[in-house]
């Protein structure tokens, strides 16, 4: 990008841009690369040229993004104008092209140019420190609601154990005591339906606290959905408006069955909700694996997901559509299939549907990048 296209530049008279286009110093960083950190000397505005650059507000132990500029943005301008060390860090995200107005040169050309541009250089100001202030608010508040979940999700665990357990118990003593074909398969689901429901608490205690633990283990596509199926038989009874098919293609894979099966739970229970009472209504749950990747897709023939939600559908606490729901079944669904070293995407058309697409390696996490889509 040219630099004299960058928006902060917009309103300076041709001749103050001119000369600070040749004030310009021009700068690339790679991956992680930090342009100024916090506490620095505000050595001058930085224009946005490739790439993306994040703000990072260190805070104990930890730090917090606070937002993420692209081509054509400006950071710095306001330790510029204050004179004062900078208040945050700013580091490339991948490859980043910068061009620096140094703070001498820049001080000296807001001098001459008219009152105008310097009134309407802190108006632009006032409008990135709001957006920020935003997004602070915004993610204390998930902060709060997060915490709130993980005391609901340890109380729930903690009450659930012991009844969960009994039940557990005595089907596997019904089990003992009846060899036949349907009261072992009863016994079964008991069984899978109860760790399905520790596995639930489990998830979001964990969600809360930002750790994802896998239970991994070799299993096939067809067992996976096979057991899918028979959690679900009664879920699929109740929605006889729906045509539901489940198709593998046998292959070994390596993964937490329990998590994944959470994944396309919330999937399916989603396109469900969905599609309402819609007639000729349809869901495809489809697994196999393609040149050592294990695939998963939910698609159905629904309404399609809302524009406005799309760029957030993973993020916590956002929800369409729903009369209830904690707006966290999507971003559990992202949490998991990420831990698993995959990725989760979507394809949606409004009034056609959506597909949901996970990709894995089939043979488990590995210290490689994951696979996109």
């Amino acid at each position: 990008m040219d630099a004299n296209a960058n928006r902060f530049l917009t309103g300076f008279t041709s001749g103050g841009r001119e000369w600070l286009m040749t004030q310009l110093i021009h700068g690339e960083y790679p991956d992680s690369a930090y342009l100024f950190q916090e506490g620095d000397p505000a050595d001058g505005v930085y224009l946005v040229l490739g790439g993306q650059v994040e703000i990072v507000k260190h805070a104990g132990n930890g730090e917090r993004v606070m937002g993420c500029f692209e081509a054509g943005d400006y950071l710095g301008e306001v330790a510029v104008l204050d004179g004062q060390g900078r208040s945050t860090s700013a580091r490339a995200k991948g490859a980043v092209s910068v061009a620096k107005i140094p703070r001498e040169q820049m001080m000296q050309v807001l001098e001459a140019e008219p009152v105008s541009l310097t009134i309407g250089l802190f108006q632009q100001v006032l409008s990135h420190l709001r957006k920020t202030n935003d997004r602070y608010v915004m993610e204390v508040v998930h902060k709060e609601k997060l915490s709130l979940v993980g005391e609901m999700a340890s109380s729930l665990m903690h009450d659930l154990r012991n009844p969960v357990s009994g039940i557990h118990l005595a089907a596997d003593l019904i089990n003992m005591n009846h060899s036949d074909e349907e009261t072992v398969l009863c016994c079964n689901r008991i069984r899978l339906q109860c760790d399905r429901l520790v596995g639930m608490a489990t998830e979001l205690l964990e969600f809360s606290r930002g750790e994802s633990k896998l239970n991994l283990a070799h299993t096939t596509t067809t067992a996976f959905l096979d057991q899918f199926k028979i959690l679900n038989e009664e879920y699929f009874s109740r929605h006889a408006n729906i045509e539901f098919i489940l198709e593998a293609e046998p292959a070994e894979i390596v993964i937490d069955s329990m998590r994944l099966l959470r994944v396309a739970q919330n999937l399916l229970s989603n396109a469900v909700e969905a599609i309402g009472d819609k007639p000729d209504s349809r869901i495809e749950i489809r697994g196999g694996v393609n040149e050592g990747i294990f695939y998963l897709t939910i698609s159905d023939n629904g309404p399609g997901i809302p524009e406005a939600v799309r760029n957030r559908i993973f993020e916590p606490f956002v929800t369409f559509g729903k009369t209830g729901g904690t707006g966290l079944g999507m971003a559990i669904v992202h949490n998991i299939v990420v831990a698993h070293g995959g990725t989760v995407t979507f394809e949606t058309a409004v009034g056609q549907g959506t597909t949901f697409l996970i990709q894995m390696l089939k043979d488990g996490p590995q210290l490689q990048a994951p696979v996109s889509s």
